[in-house]
């Protein structure tokens, strides 16, 4: 009955493989043991059939905790989810004692268990229930040959199903090799290149510097430099900046690269950055800069290609993926000065990039359609959103950044008709543009301008220390020491910490 039982072992994973496109993980011939995989339902199924005779539940049980062992030990194989394992038996008699509670003994573990027994009268029956489980057409075997033709069989069945295994890991293998990494290395140069540049020119961190290069401002971008988009791409903010980015282009670009191959591979960087930095636009008034936003839309062609091959995701990238990307998100929201807009627009402008250009060798003119239409909406509402929002807050924080730079710089008079321009079309920051107006015409010599100024910013914003020092500084210097007293110490009280406020307002108070 040897060969009884053997045929029908490489026949129902012959089944289940070649026909029913089951995955091997583990093919043991010489055992008479498979384990299998099977995504269903967005769960991974792990299938492990065993040819034995097993006389006793207590055997059983033994059983069932060495796989329950082994899984543990393998859990990086089956990561993506919770998993339910199928334990098979075939043999020719079930156990003697009673079998079906043993499941109910074994310890608890993060697996669902389900347990199969085929013997010679219950194969049909329990053939049927593994294969409703999948949905799958339980329809008979065809008609039993003999029991020479079995035993002829077997070795052809092991075959086809070693054969189907070989296949099925090459196509596996060449989805990560169809491109070669040659646009990531050029990216990279033009990325080095122009950051050498810019620090042989001037300093890469100061504004001024980052908006003469074409980094995103948004007062620019309205007055129509909307190229500015792709450019900040090129532009980075120091070299720890550049730096971290050209370490995750690497890594990332160059698996994105063999997996859609040099055209898809550009068209997914250049479409996520752009749409990183649309989102950049209509959410961050910052000067803003970097190859972050396409960078993050290398991230989403890999969670992309996820969805599509789940099981070989989880397998070789996927929870190490998630993971950095969830760290880049709870950074992003605990650092202010990181730019969330092009992060998460790089994202989600290069996973809808990637169903838009789709994985290499397939073609869904619907979801690719649907996907152009949903970029270019996107980027359109975005765009318009942008600039409602601009309008609709007048001055920007961008505005208030470059002077402070340009009064770094020495630039006075330009930050006199910079901070006069952004005043006269009403917003929100007033007081930081006055104060640094006011710091510009100290420089200049026009005190009484600059305590203009700084009544003004003390009435706007009672709480801003720096524009009560300087006040008081001012007035001592006419003369009025009783209100430069005054704003002292309402200095040194905002901010106890600063020993300079401290110092003069004991020095005026003394006085």
């Amino acid at each position: 009955m040897f060969v009884e039982q053997s045929y029908y072992f490489w026949k129902f994973v012959y089944e289940l493989v070649v026909v029913h496109d089951f995955q091997v993980l583990h093919l043991h011939t010489k055992d008479q043991e498979v384990w299998l995989e099977k995504e269903h339902q967005w769960k991974t199924n792990v299938v492990r059939i065993k040819q034995k005779q097993v006389n006793w539940s207590n055997e059983l049980k033994r059983e069932l905790f060495m796989v329950q062992q082994q899984l543990k030990k393998n859990r990086k194989l089956f990561r993506g989810g919770r998993v339910t394992v199928h334990t098979i038996y075939i043999s020719e008699h079930q156990p003697v004692d009673e079998w079906e509670h043993v499941l109910d003994e074994l310890p608890e573990d993060s697996s669902q268990f389900n347990l199969y027994y085929m013997s010679d009268d219950t194969k049909q029956e329990e053939r049927e229930r593994f294969l409703h489980h999948f949905d799958l057409d339980a329809a008979e075997f065809e008609q039993e040959p003999s029991q020479d033709e079995k035993e002829a069989m077997i070795p052809y069945l092991q075959q086809q199903i070693a054969g189907s295994h070989y296949k099925r890991r090459k196509e596996a293998e060449s989805l990560f090799q169809f491109g070669k990494p040659l646009i990531t290395y050029v990216l990279l140069a033009i990325n080095i290149l122009f950051f050498v540049f810019m620090e042989w020119k001037a300093d890469s961190t100061a504004v001024e510097t980052l908006i003469e290069f074409g980094a995103k401002y948004n007062p620019a971008i309205i007055e129509g430099e909307w190229w500015r988009i792709v450019s900040s791409m090129f532009i980075h903010i120091g070299l720890l900046h550049l730096l971290m980015n050209m370490l995750a282009l690497y890594y990332l670009g160059t698996a994105v690269e063999r997996i859609y191959g040099t055209m898809r591979f550009t068209l997914i960087y250049f479409l996520a950055g752009v749409f990183g930095g649309v989102a950049s636009f209509m959410l961050n008034p910052f000067v803003a800069a970097g190859a972050s936003g396409a960078i993050f839309g290398l991230f989403g062609a890999l969670l992309f290609f996820g969805v599509h091959h789940k099981q070989l995701f989880f397998r070789t990238m996927g929870w190490n993926l998630l993971f950095v990307i969830g760290l880049n998100i709870v950074f992003g929201i605990s650092v202010p000065q990181v730019d969330n807009g092009a992060h998460m627009g790089g994202l989600v402008g290069g996973f809808i990039a990637s169903a838009l250009v789709n994985l290499p060798r397939k073609k869904t003119p619907f979801i690719q359609s649907l996907a152009l239409f949903v970029y270019v909406g996107a980027i359109a509402a975005m765009g318009i959103l942008g600039v409602q929002g601009y309008f609709n807050e007048g001055q920007t924080i961008s505005q208030v950044q470059e002077s402070q730079q340009l009064n770094q710089d020495g630039e006075y008079d330009k930050v006199v008709a910079l901070t006069t321009e952004a005043m006269e079309q009403g917003g929100n920051y007033e007081a930081p543009l006055r104060f640094n107006r006011s710091y510009a015409y100290i420089q200049l010599g026009e005190e009484e301008k600059a305590k203009e100024d700084l009544i003004e910013v003390v009435e706007l914003a009672p709480d801003m220390a720096e524009a009560h020092y300087n006040l008081a500084i001012l007035y001592d210097q006419e003369g009025n020491k009783e209100k430069a007293a005054e704003h002292a110490r309402t200095a040194a009280e905002l901010n106890p910490d600063n020993q300079q406020f401290k110092n003069l307002s004991n020095e005026l108070s003394s006085s």
